[in-house]
């Protein structure tokens, strides 16, 4: 449709064939193309464009790998021997936590659980001597390592004072060089950049001021040209509404309507358009001038405000930076003094450390060999209470199985026998057929979590280093196009997942946490998208929508009519493909980008 209308107003043959058929366009249109026509008379070519919409959604930056989709297992078993009545599942099913699964011979149970029973017991005895142990042997390891410390206590106390002394004159020597240090590099910073941003502010001032002149100028010019070319602008407004009430006549007349026939309106309406025509021709080149005028109001008014933004903040900016040091003598004469200050605390700072060598050495020496039986006791402590705690861990987690086994067993006697499901998920296979008997903690039937989706990638040595453990990501996958779930890394991998002469791969693993997950089968294809920045719900447009001047940003911003105007946009942030409009713009709109193919 672009390419047609542009062809349709480079070639007044093909206008006035049109006019001449028939086709009438109507006032407003006729104006626009009447205006168009005499703007481009003597072009040899006309640049064309590619249409954009801004559009709202999220811009994001990140690494890019493909992968298959995996879900959590969970193998259900029971603790003793038995025997399966009935089947509810098959594999395919979908269950949720509490569904019959299968369900057990109440009788066969029984035959187990004095065995389960036994071993509760003989690991409740096996805790209970663990703990009685722990409590004794923590005193035994406890007074022995009080009575070696004791012997070292004196001279240990006595190492650390003197110790504790000379460090604290050497630290805070050491904070007072740092201080005027970090002073001194702070105040040389501000004094190289000085001159650079004293220069920025009053170009940006100049900018600005030159701005509000030129504007002032332009409003100035097209008043006083309003105010000469009054008459003949209200003469073409007077003869265009007369178009447009001889074309209604002359309408009503072809229905049968009003007080002339259908010629004579006709006549009339040609009459108007022509004399319309005609005086359009001739002060065609007082209108142009008018929308000139406008225009250049229009540009400079844009860069006033522009310019006056970009030096309040500036100014803003260069006031909290160079605060009271707001000239370059004063700088030069902060600087100077604290260099002065800087030679002054590491003479300090060399003086405390060089006479702290002999006294240190002293005291290390006298605690060395107070020291000698003491330091042992520490790390023969240390295993003891860890071998000891280790112990009671191991019989408290053989318990706590054993406990949880037994109530299970009770639970299906007391009850019907059914085995339930511990999760949401899928069956992915059911070992055992009715009537079939199993060994105890044998895998009876084996879930896929359906809420525990997780992929696993491989990333290059080179992007590896931007990934880290709780990192935001996003899975797309194959089967639902067009929509991202919401991730976060859980695992890397330390070892390379693939070696070679030109590339090291690692393996990542994502897990979903979008609050409404998919359902999603094993193996199914798709992409992770590490995020390493985003914005979330902007408008944006195409990069080369932008054109930069003097920087500003704009975009060529086609109107409702067909024209084009140039606005002036504020940017944000950019993935490189697409670019955020924080003002000047708003959803729906459509820019123009200008192509290479120029007609």
């Amino acid at each position: 449709m672009k390419e047609k209308f542009v062809n349709l107003f480079t070639s007044h043959k093909k206008l006035f064939i049109l006019i001449a058929s028939g086709i009438v366009l109507g006032a407003a249109i006729l104006t626009t193309v009447l205006l168009y026509i005499n703007q481009h008379k003597g072009t040899s070519g006309t640049a064309t464009y590619r249409e954009y919409s801004a559009t709202k959604g999220n811009i994001t930056v990140g690494t890019s790998e493909s992968g298959t989709a995996e879900l959590s297992q969970v193998t259900v078993s029971f603790p003793v021997d038995a025997t399966i009545d009935s089947i509810q599942v098959k594999p395919g099913y979908k269950v949720k936590t509490g569904d019959a699964l299968l369900k057990l011979n109440k009788d066969s149970i029984t035959d187990g659980t004095l065995d389960a029973t036994n071993k509760l017991a003989q690991a409740k005895l096996s805790l209970e001597q663990a703990l009685a142990d722990q409590t004794n042997k923590l005193q035994t390891a406890q007074l022995t390592y009080n009575t070696s410390r004791q012997n070292a206590a004196n001279a240990y106390t006595q190492e650390q004072l003197a110790k504790s002394d000379i460090q604290n004159g050497i630290t805070a020597a050491q904070t007072a060089l740092k201080e005027k240090q970090t002073q001194l590099a702070k105040y040389q910073a501000l004094q190289s950049s000085f001159t650079a941003d004293y220069n920025k502010l009053n170009e940006l001032k100049k900018w600005r001021d030159d701005a509000k002149t030129n504007e002032s100028s332009y409003e100035t010019q097209l008043s006083n040209f309003k105010d000469q070319y009054n008459k003949q602008l209200s003469t073409l407004d007077s003869l265009n509404s007369k178009v447009t009430s001889t074309y209604s006549a002359w309408e009503l007349a072809k229905q049968g309507l009003g007080d002339m026939d259908e010629d004579e309106a006709k006549i009339e309406y040609d009459e108007a358009k022509d004399a319309y025509s005609s005086y359009s021709d001739t002060i065609s080149s007082t209108v142009q001038a008018e929308k000139d005028l406008e225009d250049k109001v229009a540009l400079y008014t844009a860069e006033y405000n522009n310019y006056s933004t970009s030096y309040d903040d500036f100014n803003q900016t260069f006031s909290q930076k160079y605060g009271n040091n707001n000239t370059a003598d004063a700088l030069a004469d902060q600087v100077s003094q604290l260099q002065s200050d800087v030679k002054t605390a590491q003479y300090n700072l060399d003086k405390a450390q060089k006479s702290s060598t002999g006294s240190m050495n002293d005291a290390e020496q006298k605690l060395q060999s107070s020291l000698i039986d003491g330091s042992s006791a520490q790390s023969t402590y240390d295993i003891a209470v860890e071998q000891l705690s280790q112990a009671v861990q191991t019989q408290q987690a053989t318990y706590d199985s054993l406990k949880r086994q037994l109530d299970d067993v009770n639970s299906a006697i007391n009850g019907d026998g059914t085995i339930t499901a511990p999760c949401d998920g899928v069956i992915v296979a059911v070992s055992y057929t009715e009537g079939s008997s199993f060994k105890a903690d044998a895998a009876l039937v084996t879930i896929a979590k359906s809420t525990d989706v997780s992929m696993a990638v491989s990333l290059s040595e080179e992007d590896i280093t931007n990934v880290a453990i709780g990192q935001q990501a996003q899975i797309t996958l194959t089967s639902y196009e067009n929509q991202t779930f919401d991730a976060t890394v859980e695992s890397i991998s330390t070892s390379p997942a693939r070696t070679g002469s030109a590339s090291v791969t690692y393996t990542v693993t994502v897990k979903m946490t979008d609050a409404n997950p998919p359902e999603v089968y094993t193996g199914m294809s798709g992409e992770v998208t590490f995020i390493q920045k985003q914005v979330k719900d902007v408008l944006y447009v195409p990069n080369q929508a932008i054109t930069f001047d003097n920087g500003v940003s704009s975009v060529l911003l086609k109107n409702a009519d067909g024209t084009q105007t140039k606005t002036t946009v504020k940017t944000g942030f950019s993935d490189g493909r697409y670019v955020e409009i924080q003002s000047g713009l708003k959803e729906g709109d459509t820019v123009l980008a200008e192509s290479a193919v120029v007609k």
